[in-house]
């Protein structure tokens, strides 16, 4: 179950990131901070990604890798006003 927590915050990291980069005007958020939690999701859901890869769960690992690049490509390519 810590695998797929692991992907989910993996993929919100991704589109975290992604947006981060193609916003448009300034945030609010310092860089650094953004930066720091994005970094932070990143490697704890790696982690938890990695521990049920090594209990024999490939899912949450594929899930997780290939979701936080689409959802990163999403949060830069997508339209916003």
């Amino acid at each position: 179950m810590t695998g797929w927590l692991g992907a989910v915050l993996l993929i919100l990291a991704g589109y975290g990131w992604g947006a981060r980069i193609s916003a448009r005007q300034a945030s609010p958020v310092p860089v650094r901070v953004a930066l720091l939690v994005t970094l932070g999701a990143s490697v704890v859901g790696l982690s938890l990604v990695i521990e049920a890869f090594l209990n024999h769960q490939d899912g949450p690992l594929t899930i997780g890798a290939v979701g936080a690049l689409v959802a990163a490509a999403l949060a830069v390519f997508t339209v916003r006003e």
